[in-house]
């Protein structure tokens, strides 16, 4: 049995408890859910198509079907030491030019923004980046000319293939792209598309205290990997609703879960009948999450994952590590 299938059927039977799910708080399991029923992938390529074979997916009959990226012959452990070479990063998507999303100096993350709140200007050597896309084998891109990539004139480099707007909102950012001497990704990544209860619970539960009823949510999103190379998977689990939504990182073995982002709407306050002069604003909105990519961007065997966050018309990527224990955002850019 490979590794997926063991990882589809172990995330099949996974139960998650109901109860509160706040960073670093643990939840206990409990019975065994029912395997969900088997739900086609709409799987998406960079345009244009990538030449590489993709990972084929074998399902067993009862598990969801997966689309999943390869891992290496032999899967060393996490050495836990970076690379000492400075690497840049790249998010790409709606506009030409990929964004800037900050940088692994060799021995700490730097944002894209400096001390005063002001872009920093990437100096682009490298010729060739490899582009990674959650649902796609990483490709080798090919660096081209700067082109504008936010309405404040910010530019960054033209890479091809171009990755295409999301599907979900339709801009922003879809894939990142970066220079690295290492295997960028040592682990199995699998896209799963279910409805596990268990999951949801804990995506309710992320929202206790809020007033908002988020039993009407629902998973829009699981990514599952061994981020930390512990032996034990990680699921990235997106759960919302019509103006909530968060992004949940469980641990498949103990069933910890982690609340990495929140957002909803405020709960209107009762009418009390008082009468009060408004001013004419904008409909709220809440930020919806989607993991685009998992990979290991610093060389240490460990594996970031990359979120892309949107509120109106405002799109964010944010690179995130993952110890085994807590989150941490690392690099935060948009326009």
């Amino acid at each position: 049995m490979t590794r997926v299938s063991r990882l589809l059927l172990s995330l099949a039977a996974l139960a998650l408890a109901g109860a509160a799910c706040t960073q670093q708080e643990s939840v206990s399991p409990v019975s065994p859910a029912p395997t969900p029923a088997a739900t086609a992938v709409s799987t998406t390529s960079l345009a244009p198509p990538v030449t590489e074979p993709s990972a084929t997916d074998a399902p067993a009959p009862t598990t969801p079907e997966t689309t999943t990226t390869a891992p290496p012959t032999t899967t060393p452990p996490p050495s836990g030491t970076p690379s000492s070479t400075s690497t840049q990063f790249y998010g790409g998507g709606d506009p030409d030019g990929w964004l800037y999303l900050g940088r692994w100096t060799g021995n700490a993350w730097e944002s894209a923004l400096d001390d005063d709140q002001q872009p920093r200007q990437p100096a682009i050597a490298s010729e060739e980046v490899l582009i990674h896309e959650i649902d796609v084998n990483p490709i080798t891109g090919t660096v081209g000319a700067p082109a504008e990539t936010c309405s404040d004139e910010r530019t960054g480099p033209a890479i091809s293939p171009n990755a295409r707007a999301p599907e979900d909102p339709g801009f922003g950012y879809r894939a990142i792209a970066f220079d690295a001497e290492w295997t960028t990704q040592p682990r199995q990544i699998a896209l799963v598309d279910a409805q596990i209860d268990s999951y949801a619970a804990a995506g309710v539960a992320a929202f206790e205290g809020t007033g908002v009823d988020a039993a009407t949510g629902t998973i829009q999103q699981i990514v599952v990997s061994d981020l930390d190379g512990d032996g034990d998977d990680e699921s990235l689990v997106t759960f919302g609703g019509t103006d909530f939504s968060a992004l949940l990182l469980i641990d498949a073995d103990t069933g910890t879960s982690l609340t990495v982002a929140r957002d909803n709407v405020p709960v209107a306050a009762p009418d009390t009948g008082a009468t009060t002069e408004t001013t004419e604003a904008t409909e709220p909105s809440s930020e919806t999450y989607r993991t685009l990519a998992v990979a290991d961007l610093n060389g240490d065997g460990l594996m970031e994952f990359v979120v892309h966050a949107w509120e109106g018309t405002d799109a964010t990527v944010i690179v995130n590590s993952y110890d085994g224990t807590e989150v941490t955002a690392v690099l935060t850019a948009g326009c």
